[in-house]
């Protein structure tokens, strides 16, 4: 339902706030209307009444609207957003002619003027008063709580002045004393500087001396985030802007602990003030039993006793805040339950004739009058839910106060109720995203309003359910990539429900880079790892790379995308290139695509040649000179041995004591090379399973071994030094 506000046009005050269909004006009025333009199908005139039509479907009659009775028509606006206002101009017929800003007749306040507690606001010019500026003040009266902003553009006197300095002063500053009672500030010298309270008082003045020194005492202190206006106003009777001032001292003393001593009576618990300072005394009220302890921010303390109570024995509950204000003691009783109950959840009829709601199970519900004397009694059943009717009916001057009462007799904090009293919170709303994440729909109470906020607590979308009891909200900005939402609804009361949080699904973000891959040559059933910059005679080697599970991995040789791969559940995925490549060198890079589309940035590259034409060589130097019982006399800490052998045994003579040649040796090459470490390349003088390649030359070369001189049953030999290089043979 739409909120009405309706503000008299004699003295600005708030005549009417409603939710109801239908209203009836009494005097010349401002009727305030929670709508924006887009949401009106249209506005007719059907005898005296103003009949709203709204594009859900809802139907808005003002009664007397249209009439000459008052000698002033009355005035309709729309309130569109905190501090917007629209005046609704129509013609005779009550057909809308347009919609006028109040912006053309005054500086709207905004949201941060209206909330913050010092902050300037646009002051319109006004003929000379003792007093104070008329306009100023209904500009005040906005600021502190009505929401009448646009009052000024209803008062055309305000708007004319008698001098011709039409030079406003400068905004005077102000502060509280820490009581609140003396404001002290600077102002335009000679200036003087008033306080008005938000019914429009005039609750201090002071002129500003030669250096623009003021100070006000006032008569009542300003406390509990209470605020009053301050403005100047020049010998010429310009006013200046305004500024809020807020009382922040803290003279409310908070509830009472709600608290019960455990079945041992060593320790006392239950729900207080958030931060508030806990004390537990005894019965007499001044021998500390335990604490202080800080309530947590959801209320609940714990507290140990220094002296266990005793069946029947008593204690005090002291609860204080941060301001030092302390509560009324509660008595809690070693044995006893001293828990109050929950203020019930009620709903009353508009005519005021039923009352139906939730409290504790089995509880007693209690009807006070106004004498506290109780009118009417029911219990609560097993679910807690209650009805009680009620005789005669309530109404603004009828009032009652509700109570529960538990077995313990216990008794809530009374709950003042009149005629459409509701404070029981709509259910909590259903929702369902879309695929997109910028549109929610789902279901609520009929009329309630649905409010979408994110992380940051900002509003994301707002709606008001349908007859039909569904409701949809275009988000402002899509919701995805995890973030969440939650979803209220306010019913007309104002009660807010239980929020339902809703997930962005959609996935916008796009994948890391993708690490390179290790790369293997792997013609041989051993796999060598081929390093970044390396040469291979694999010219098809093989890709193993880790990405984002189900990601396509793309694969770019040399700049040019010449494959795709789908990596599996764990991120793992597999390439190898389809046809071999020619010698010369390469240049892999790779991108990977999630299941959302989203691609990520491409890798580094990794690099490497292709080279079949030149045999690789394998150092005996290399060679395990542990695991063969000939290797002692193939190696030495300064020699480097090269095969490139077609034969499968190793021949030469050596005398193992004179390094002169005595006998011939012979070892099987196969066995040495499969006795050598693991780690070793040896490509390129022998396949998978170790055996010779036969693509080499059927020649040895072998260094020198110190000096000794080497012969083999097969010829001469090529002597290499440790660069390789050919040495001339002894």
């Amino acid at each position: 339902m739409t909120k009405i506000v309706v503000i008299s046009k004699k003295d600005q005050t708030i005549l009417k706030e409603t939710q109801a269909p239908k209203i009836q004006i009494s005097q010349p009025s401002i009727i305030q209307l929670e709508l924006k333009p887009e949401d009106i199908q249209s506005i007719h005139r059907v005898g005296n009444q103003c009949v709203i039509t709204l594009k859900n479907g809802q139907k808005i009659v003002i009664d007397h609207f249209y009439t000459d009775d008052f000698g002033s028509e009355n005035s309709l606006v729309l309130h569109s957003g905190p501090a917007q206002f629209e005046l609704v101009e129509m013609d005779v017929d009550g057909k809308t002619i347009s919609y006028r800003s109040v912006n053309e007749f005054m500086q709207p306040l905004s949201s941060t003027q209206l909330n913050q507690a010092a902050t300037p606001v646009q002051a319109t010019e006004v003929a000379s008063e003792d007093d104070g500026s008329p306009s100023l003040l209904k500009a005040g009266l906005a600021i502190l709580g009505a929401e009448a902003v646009y009052l000024l553009a209803f008062d055309k006197e305000d708007d004319k002045s008698s001098s011709d300095d039409k030079t406003p002063p400068s905004t005077p500053t102000g502060s509280f004393d820490i009581d609140g009672k003396i404001v002290t500030g600077k102002a335009e010298a000679g200036a003087t500087v008033y306080i008005v309270d938000a019914k429009g008082n005039i609750i201090g003045q002071s002129k500003a001396d030669a250096d623009g020194n003021y100070t006000i005492t006032l008569n009542e202190a300003i406390t509990d985030g209470n605020r009053v206006i301050l403005y100047a106003k020049d010998q010429a009777g310009n006013s200046s802007q305004a500024t809020i001032l807020t009382g922040s001292k803290d003279t409310i003393a908070p509830d009472s602990a709600n608290a019960q001593v455990d079945e041992s009576g060593k320790f006392v618990s239950g729900l207080a003030e958030a931060g508030a300072k806990i004390y537990v005394y005894a019965a007499d009220g001044i021998t500390l039993l335990g604490g202080p302890v800080i309530a947590a921010s959801d209320g609940n303390f714990s507290i140990s006793l220094s002296d266990s109570l005793q069946a029947g024995e008593t204690a005090k509950v002291i609860v204080e805040d941060k301001a030092g204000n302390k509560s009324e003691a509660q008595t809690v009783e070693m044995g006893k339950d001293t828990l109050r109950p929950d203020q019930p959840k009620i709903e009353v009829n508009k005519a005021g004739t039923e009352l139906v709601g939730t409290a504790e199970p089995n509880s007693t519900i209690q009807i006070l009058d106004a004498n506290s004397q109780v009118i009417a009694t029911t219990t609560a059943d097993a679910n807690g839910q209650f009805k009680i009717t009620l005789n005669p009916a309530l109404s603004d001057s009828n009032k009652v106060t509700i109570i529960v009462v538990d077995d313990a007799g216990n008794q809530s904090t009374p709950l003042s109720v009149t005629a459409g009293t509701d404070n029981t919170p709509p259910v909590a709303p259903t929702a369902t995203m879309n695929a997109d994440g910028t549109e929610v729909t789902g279901s609520a109470e009929v009329g309630a309003k649905i409010i979408i906020k994110n992380s940051a607590g900002n509003t994301l979308g707002t709606a008001t359910v349908g007859d039909d009891g569904l409701y949809t909200v275009k988000l402002s900005s899509a919701i995805t990539d995890k973030n969440v939402v939650q979803i209220t609804a306010t019913d007309a009361s104002g009660n807010i429900s239980k929020s339902t949080q809703l997930v962005g699904t959609k996935d916008t973000i796009a994948p890391s880079v993708p690490t390179l891959p290790t790369v293997y040559d792997d013609r041989d059933t051993t796999k060598l790892t081929i390093k970044q910059g390396e040469s291979t005679q694999d010219s098809t080697p093989s890709f193993e790379g880790k990405g984002e599970a189900n990601a396509t991995i793309t694969i770019y040789k040399n700049g040019i995308a010449v494959a795709s791969v789908k990596a599996d559940a764990s991120g793992k995925w597999l390439y190898t290139p389809e046809s071999d490549l020619a010698d010369g060198k390469y240049s892999y890079s790779f991108t990977q695509t999630d299941v959302a589309g989203n691609t990520s940035a491409k890798s580094s590259a990794f690099e490497f040649t292709v080279d079949t034409a030149t045999a690789a060589k394998t150092s005996l130097l290399f060679l395990s000179d542990e695991l063969h019982d000939q290797a002692s006399l193939l190696t030495d800490d300064n020699s480097v041995f090269d095969i490139l052998a077609q034969q499968s045994v190793l021949s030469f003579s050596l005398n193992s004591e004179t390094s002169s040649f005595i006998s011939d040796q012979q070892i099987d090459l196969n066995d040495l090379l499969s006795k050598s470490e693991p780690n070793i390349a040896l490509d390129g003088i022998t396949d998978e399973s170790s055996n010779l390649n036969t693509s080499v030359n059927p020649v040895s070369d072998v260094t020198e071994v110190s000096n000794t001189e080497l012969q083999t049953p097969w010829g001469a030999l090529d002597l290499l030094d440790q660069s390789l290089n050919v040495l001339p043979l002894y």
